[in-house]
């Protein structure tokens, strides 16, 4: 079982310094068991980078399909009633600290704590997009990003990607999905537009990435850990995607974000729902089903973002 001193002695050898901003992608899982629980990692990170630094954590809720948002009326949430994050127990225990701050954009909200918590929170209002709170602390604050375990993202790909598409008049169509909110005690639905990627498509290009944006790697506790520049991954997927924004496809005919969600991509809902049908006989009936009932859910409800 790990201790809190042997937390804050491996975040120190793994480069973190007093005054750092940084965005958590952290397993608890991956580190081990601490003495204490999780508060205990984030106690000692908040010693390590002290009260001049911050820590971003994401704190997404469970959203709804828009369309059929009427069937969810009850369930509403506000800052006084927020649900546990499906991100993980990390933001779930950063929700616990006093001096947390939450996002005012609670669609996408974040859950800062630090010294520009303020700020960050309070500036992340229903009008901007999703990423833009770490879009602010990249580039106000020189934000890192610490991930430790977990899949292999560095924080930015989504910053990144809407830019390519904006300068390329790209566009994406999926499923429009939102939330009620409750504030000044009115409640209305928001939704959550942004756009998405494949997790196998970016692997293609995940150690080149790693690469250009390392800061340092190590352990903390028992889980692999690295620390890395948000700015220079950002910077080398924008190099990655504007280069060829067929590099967001991945080359596996069955996926349908790939296949048929963006302007660019090499077939449609029609074929896509051909070929799962065909698939019903073979060994991977039932993901083909599952494809089926996703890809006539996107042929519904999908909307442009």
């Amino acid at each position: 079982m790990h201790t809190y001193e042997k937390i804050k002695e491996d975040l120190i050898q793994l480069g973190i310094q007093k005054g750092d901003t940084l965005f958590l992608r952290v397993s608890y899982r991956a580190i081990g068991k601490i003495d204490g629980g999780p508060k205990v990692f984030l106690d000692a990170l908040l010693d390590v980078i002290g009260p001049e630094g911050t820590i971003i954590l994401s704190a997404f809720p469970k959203k709804h399909i828009t369309q059929l948002r009427w069937f969810y009326r009850k369930y509403v949430i506000s800052k006084e009633h927020f649900p546990k994050p499906f991100t993980g127990v990390m933001p779930l225990m950063a929700l616990s600290f006093p001096e947390a701050r939450l996002s005012n954009k609670l669609e996408f909200p974040f859950v800062v704590i630090g010294k520009h918590a303020d700020y960050l929170t309070e500036n992340h209002t229903h009008d901007k997009r999703g990423y833009w709170l770490t879009r602010e602390a990249i580039k106000k604050f020189d934000c890192k990003c610490l991930r430790i375990g977990g899949h292999p993202l560095f924080g930015t790909t989504h910053l990144s990607i809407e830019d390519v598409f904006e300068a390329q008049n790209a566009y994406m169509s999926k499923l429009r999905k939102g939330i009620y909110i409750r504030e000044n005690g009115i409640v209305k639905w928001y939704d959550e537009p942004n756009i998405t990627f494949c997790g196998k498509a970016f692997d293609q290009y995940r150690d080149r990435i790693t690469q250009a944006a390392k800061l340092q790697e190590g352990t903390v506790g028992d889980g692999y850990a690295i620390l890395t520049s948000m700015r220079k991954s950002y910077d080398e997927e924008i190099r990655i995607y504007s280069a060829d924004i067929h590099n967001l496809l991945c080359d596996n005919p069955d996926c349908m974000l790939c296949r048929t969600s963006y302007s660019f991509s090499d077939s449609t809902n029609g074929k896509y729902l051909k070929r799962q049908f065909r698939r019903l006989l073979s060994k991977n009936h039932k993901k083909a089903r599952m494809n089926i009932r996703d890809i006539m859910l996107k042929i519904m409800f999908e909307k442009k973002s």
